[in-house]
């Protein structure tokens, strides 16, 4: 729930529904959702998500840190990890995405009683979406789960319409994140329940600080201080989900090249600097071995190993060390840093935006 952005309700143009509904049915909706996830975390036996074999099966492993760090290197998954955790992912995933389609599918919200009216066969076809999933064949209970939450589902003339009890103007706020202006950052902003979205071309660094740990935006806030004045750009990665393993990607230029970046999530930062290829990588390396000897060997600590076979796989040079390591990002990476690995960073991008700087 800590990547949900705070609410903040928006005045939204609307030809038949007045300013003050608009707000209360965001809000209602905003509740409804919060209210929901809450409950799946606290019960999500009672939603159908089946986190029991996943958390049996880490805990299996848990001890094995050897076998993870080489798998890690040498770029392997672990299939059996990775088929429960989507099945589970799915699962949860679902409640948002059908509410998403649901609200994309409707043909109206209704005036009077502020029900979403959609056709039986857009229903259907909605429901037939999800079919593919690993988890489908429990689809049917989990949308009963959602009507066990106080929504009302009535069929008349070839159409449902479904109303809520409790967030009796719910569906107006679910029409206005479905109807948001077509931009690639429209799914993220109805997952984030984000109404501030609906006028903004892209969200800003201050939404992404909000769901980080206090200490790790400082560090954000450090860096960007310390390049404060130079035009550097940035863009933010849309969100493809806000489970676990779902995490902000973010990234700084210059002059149309990435510098550096980080990804985030509530519970883990990663701060990274490009080098743009190898041979960058090894040639800074040799100045710093030369003029700043103590920060070649942080730098050295920071190109994760990668011992795949794939045809992307890079040898860097750290002095007489030889390292392979994966020739698609080129960049050093700071996994939840210190405040030393911070000045750190400063100073290596610093050197590389004035490279003159390293020679001194």
């Amino acid at each position: 729930m800590m990547m949900l952005a705070p609410f903040e309700g928006v005045a939204i143009d609307s030809d038949l529904f007045d300013e003050e509904s608009i707000l209360e049915g965001e809000r209602d909706f905003y509740l409804f959702m919060t209210t929901l996830y809450q409950d799946m975390y606290n019960d999500p036996a009672k939603y159908f998500i089946p986190t029991k074999p996943y958390d049996e099966y880490i805990q299996s492993i848990s001890g094995n840190g050897e076998r993870t760090q080489t798998a890690e290197k040498e770029h392997a998954a672990d299939p059996k990890e990775c088929k429960l955790r989507n099945t589970f992912q799915q699962a949860i995933q679902f409640y948002p995405e059908v509410f998403y389609k649901l609200g994309n599918a409707a043909d109206e919200i209704c005036s009077a009683d502020y029900a979403l009216v959609i056709s039986k066969s857009d229903f259907d076809d909605v429901m037939k979406s999800f079919s593919r999933s690993h988890v489908y064949k429990e689809n049917g209970h989990r949308f009963r789960a959602i009507l066990d939450l106080g929504l009302q589902m009535n069929e008349a003339g070839g159409k449902y319409c479904i109303t809520s009890k409790d967030y009796p103007k719910m569906f107006l706020g679910l029409w206005f994140l479905c109807k948001a202006p077509d931009s690639k950052y429209k799914y993220m902003n109805y997952l984030r329940l984000d109404y501030k979205g609906y006028y903004r071309a892209m969200p800003e660094i201050a939404d992404v600080r909000q769901t980080m740990k206090e200490e790790h935006a400082g560090y954000v806030d450090s860096i960007l201080e310390s390049f404060k004045g130079q035009k550097i750009r940035y863009k933010i990665k849309p969100l493809r989900n806000i489970t676990s393993g779902f995490d902000w990607k973010v990234d700084f230029t210059l002059k149309g090249r990435n510098v550096f970046g980080f990804y985030a999530e509530p519970d883990y930062f990663k701060l990274c600097i490009y080098f743009s290829n190898t041979k960058n990588i090894t040639e800074f390396g040799e100045k710093l071995k030369i003029y700043e000897p103590d920060l070649f060997d942080w730098y050295c600590g920071k190109f994760p190993e990668r011992l795949c076979k794939c045809p992307n796989n890079r040898v860097v040079k750290f002095g007489e060390t030889k390292r392979r390591i994966c020739g698609l990002t080129n960049r050093a990476e700071i996994a939840n840093p210190n405040d030393r690995d911070i000045e750190n960073s400063k100073t290596v991008i610093e050197m590389i935006l004035s490279p003159e700087k390293a020679a001194h």
